[in-house]
């Protein structure tokens, strides 16, 4: 299982599913990194397999929708990954697409809110999808996460909220 992330710029890059973090533990940071990036996305799980889906298709292949947060290391070696372990916070909680609408959205660092939305179309969800699976096949169980604003950076001592979730930067 992969996490196809869809960045606001249209492209789009695979995570592993070594960067799962559903409990939204805190996250210690690895030797050598000194700031994250955190970036608020919305998330679905692929539920058939395919390629070059089109989005008039795409509800036929994913399923229900959720929130979460991305983080991933700033600067360091260009060669280096930036994406590791543990840093996927998606939640479990998931929506019916027939609720996208209505659903409400914040990410606040420091108790300072950073990300505030209420209304989401599941057109962003189909548009991801049919972007993703243009070059990629995507397989059943993968999770296709959209970032919703630019990222915000987080330093050793930050906290972050979401989605009823509080998650200390270590």
């Amino acid at each position: 299982m992969n996490i196809a992330v869809v960045r606001p710029s249209g492209s789009y890059y695979f995570r592993p599913d070594t960067t799962l973090n559903r409990e939204a533990l805190d996250y210690y940071i690895p030797d050598g990194v000194e700031e994250l990036t955190l970036t608020p996305c919305i998330y679905s799980k692929v539920t058939r397999a395919g390629k070059c889906i089109s989005q008039k298709f795409a509800l036929r292949h994913i399923d229900n929708f959720g929130f979460g947060v991305l983080l991933d290391a700033v600067g360091g070696d260009p060669q280096e990954a930036v994406c590791m372990d543990a840093t996927s916070f998606l939640s479990g909680d998931t929506l019916p697409f027939s609720e996208i609408g209505n659903a409400a959205f914040e990410v606040s660092v420091n108790g300072e809110p950073c990300f505030c939305r209420d209304h989401f179309d599941a057109g962003m969800m189909c548009d991801a999808l049919a972007t993703v699976s243009r070059r990629s096949s995507l397989r059943a169980t993968d999770l296709l996460a959209v970032c919703l604003a630019e990222p915000v950076v987080l330093k050793k001592g930050d906290c972050f909220c979401f989605a009823g979730h509080k998650v200390s930067i270590l």
